[in-house]
């Protein structure tokens, strides 16, 4: 359980910046086109149908057009968070996966998402795993967090969340993540 600790804190520092405040020029108020939507919505389902095998979901996603990274900058961060990053040149999508054992996540992002998008975007992962908003569960939000959702279950805790920025985007975007881990 103190690896599972460490790797929670280890994704929360990557999604939400400490929790300082959230930077207005990253925020996209310009929604992302619906073929970029559509594309994002794609990647958070297979992510969401391969929970948690996440070698199973990258496998899917470069089957379906996704490529590793290239990006300088994005490599460094791949290779800093021991995670796979693969990129949709032609959507502007980014999915960040890493697992350790029986804990992962799976963070869709995309340059030009609204926070509202990345709350849509999250909707399947809320449905399909019974997510409890953090309110419900009598906690706050991080100051980057649209909503939080969460359930903890006898087989496996998951955490949801949707963003209105993701530090990983240089540009406006968003993004959302499904934090899955397996007892």
């Amino acid at each position: 359980m103190k690896s599972a600790v460490m790797f929670v804190a280890a994704a929360t520092l990557l999604i939400s910046g400490c929790d300082t405040p959230v930077n207005q020029k990253l925020v996209s108020t310009n929604p992302a086109t619906p073929q970029q939507f559509s594309e994002a919505k794609n990647a958070a389902t297979v992510c969401g149908r391969h929970a948690p095998n996440w070698v199973s979901a990258s496998t899917a996603l470069k089957s379906g057009g996704d490529t590793d990274t290239e990006n300088a900058r994005l490599v460094s961060i791949q290779r800093t968070q021991r995670a796979v990053i693969l990129e949709n040149s032609g959507t502007d999508v980014i999915v960040l996966l890493g697992s350790r054992g029986g804990e992962g996540a799976c963070i869709v992002g995309l340059k030009g998402m609204t926070p509202q998008q990345s709350f849509e975007l999250a909707q399947p992962w809320v449905e399909k795993f019974d997510g409890k908003t953090n309110s419900e569960r009598g906690q706050g939000l991080a100051k980057n967090a649209v909503q939080a959702w969460g359930t903890i279950e006898e087989e496996r805790i998951v955490y949801i969340a949707a963003y209105k920025t993701w530090d990983v985007l240089d540009v406006p975007g968003a993004a959302a993540r499904l934090f899955y881990i397996q007892r």
